[in-house]
């Protein structure tokens, strides 16, 4: 017993150990839901992480670290804006590091019916694929998002999502099918005011392009006023640099000056704010013939575009501003010098473009074979596992069968020793001279006894073995004990059988004498060592020979030896 429970034990730690490495990711999990709130950096490096260690996940562990990475990136941690409306989130995020499972996880938990988990996993992997220009993947995540969201009564994932779409249908000059996707968002936001703000200045800059000025002012009042309501003071600049811009189409280019230096006087200007508000205001001055003004600002422009923190984006425009400007000058050497510079940083823009979607698909790629490498590695653990466990459980059962086995022949034992007392007893009873018919039968027995205990003992103890061959009488073939008995019963049976019937075998003598007996077929078969059968053919034989009844055989050959 003590042996199983070793063996058990032994198999417990091993499976322990095997899996300690999943144990240990899984810990870090749940670390990482603990830090989501306050540390998100922290917990998206923690998944990170976790995703490529050589451990063992279900699809749904898979699908809730890729969803809870995604949450620490994009969610809204308190944030003046959600990340997923921010335009310039990816700026400081650099490369996106996502989990590839987070496009999966949609179908995922929509196919569990998990749909508000299914509608944030749609919209942030619709973001990730906007971010690195995956336009139509991107769109039909937006449409999951908004489906998925409706089905839960999730308003927020619902606006967000349609104010991405209508973004991307903006950028693909679908101005109309902007507007309309748009006002939808609007109303789904509701007491969301920085976002609400964020949603008419879209839709301002949708109208401005349809040239429909009255709406687009419209739209920057709102949003102006939901920007001071809300106190998100991004949205308040981007409404008022809108209206610079919206003044200068329609040429009231006094007005759009006074927007831009109104910014301008905030003490806590970015620089891309500041650098941004130049660019403009150099352009309103060249619309309004300002020449002077206009050199003064895109001087200033051009001191700023070295610095780090303006984006390339806005450098590349204000690249084709000073073109267009020194060519209107006069100064072509210049404006081709400007629009060299444009084009080469157009250039490496697409390039640094093309490299994140290299990036991206290389990071997949890697994640893939690093998910085949580790299931190789689990396959072989898994393996080694099985093989320790058939060994395990082969020792066990074959512990079992051992002490199975003693149990048997401890049971054995006794049932000899309690036969060997029987027969003590019965000795105990025989009688020194004639005894009766039925103490023949018995002694008989005894001696089948004996002799089946001293075949099955091939070594049988000390103590036994003298009580064997007293009860066959110091014979070793238990027919001669057998003969031994019959004649003490019967006197000179054997040679009475010689003498009367000379033309018998020594098989039909043997079985002659035996027959004397109340010995049955089977235990005449055993005494002479012979199968059944030929004894039931030799009694057969007997019969035919000496005219004998097979009811009273018996009978008749004591009363025939008698005479």
């Amino acid at each position: 017993m003590k042996r199983s429970c070793w063996i058990v034990l032994l198999f417990l730690l091993v499976l322990t150990a095997c899996d300690a490495t999943t144990r240990e990711a899984r810990r870090m999990v749940k670390r990482a839901e603990r830090l989501a709130d306050t540390l998100p950096d922290s917990t998206a490096r923690l998944i990170d992480s976790v995703l490529r260690m050589p451990a063992s996940f279900s699809e749904r562990e898979r699908m809730d670290m890729a969803l809870l990475q995604a949450e620490a990136l994009f969610g809204d941690h308190g944030q003046e804006i959600s990340p997923i409306m921010d335009d310039d989130f990816f700026d400081d995020l650099g490369n996106v590091s996502t989990s590839p499972e987070l496009e999966r996880a949609a179908a995922y938990y929509a196919r569990k019916k998990q749909y508000g988990k299914a509608a944030h996993a749609a919209l942030y992997s619709g973001f990730v694929q906007q971010h690195y220009d995956e336009k139509e993947a991107a769109m039909r995540s937006f449409k999951e998002a908004e489906e998925y969201g409706k089905m839960v009564d999730d308003s927020l994932t619902v606006a967000l999502a349609e104010y991405r779409m209508g973004k991307m249908l903006y950028d693909d000059y679908l101005e109309t099918e902007a507007i309309s996707v748009l006002k939808k968002a609007d109303i789904n936001f509701g007491s969301r005011l920085g976002e609400r703000a964020y949603v008419h200045n879209l839709e301002a800059a949708v109208y401005m392009v349809l040239k429909q000025f009255d709406y687009a002012e419209k739209c920057l009042k709102e949003s102006l006023d939901y920007a001071e309501q809300g106190q998100t003071i991004k949205a308040k600049r981007k409404a008022q640099n809108n209206f610079s811009v919206l003044y200068r189409q329609i040429g009231n280019y006094t007005q759009a000056k006074t927007c831009l230096m109104g910014i301008l006087n905030d003490s806590d200007l970015t620089v891309e704010e500041e650098f941004l508000l130049y660019l403009n205001l150099g352009k309103t001055f060249v619309s309004n013939g300002e020449i002077d003004s206009a050199k003064l600002c895109f001087h200033r422009v051009e001191r700023m575009i070295p610095n780090a923190d303006v984006k390339d984006e806005a450098k590349i425009s204000a690249f084709g501003a000073l073109s267009r400007f020194a060519e209107s000058q006069g100064d072509d050497s210049l404006s081709l010098k400007y629009r060299e510079s444009h084009d080469n940083l157009m250039y490496e823009v697409m390039r640094r473009s093309q490299k994140q979607s290299v990036f991206r698909i290389q990071r997949q790629y890697d994640y893939e074979s690093l998910q085949n490498e580790m299931n190789r590695r689990i396959i072989q653990r898994h393996r080694i596992i099985l093989i320790i466990s058939i060994l395990l459980l082969v020792s066990f059962i074959i512990i079992i069968a051992l002490q199975y086995r003693q149990s048997c022949l401890l049971k054995e034992e006794k049932e000899m020793k309690q036969q060997i007392n029987a027969l003590k007893h019965d000795l105990q009873k025989r009688a020194n001279t004639q005894i009766s018919e039925r103490e023949v039968s018995l002694q008989l027995k005894t001696i089948l006894v004996a002799y089946r205990i001293s075949q099955r003992a091939k070594d049988p103890k000390k103590e036994w073995k003298p009580l064997v061959m007293l009860i066959m009488n110091g014979k070793d073939e238990p027919f001669e004990a057998a003969r031994g008995v019959m004649e003490t019963a019967y006197p000179n049976l054997y040679s009475t059988i010689l003498e009367k019937y000379p033309d018998l075998t020594e098989t039909e003598i043997k079985v002659c004498l035996l027959s004397c007996s109340d010995l049955s077929n089977a235990e005449i078969a055993e005494f002479l060592e012979l199968r059944i059968n030929t004894v039931n053919q030799t009694r057969s034989n007997l019969r035919k020979k000496l005219n004998l009844k097979s009811s009273k055989m018996k009978e008749q050959l004591r009363d025939r030896l008698s005479r």
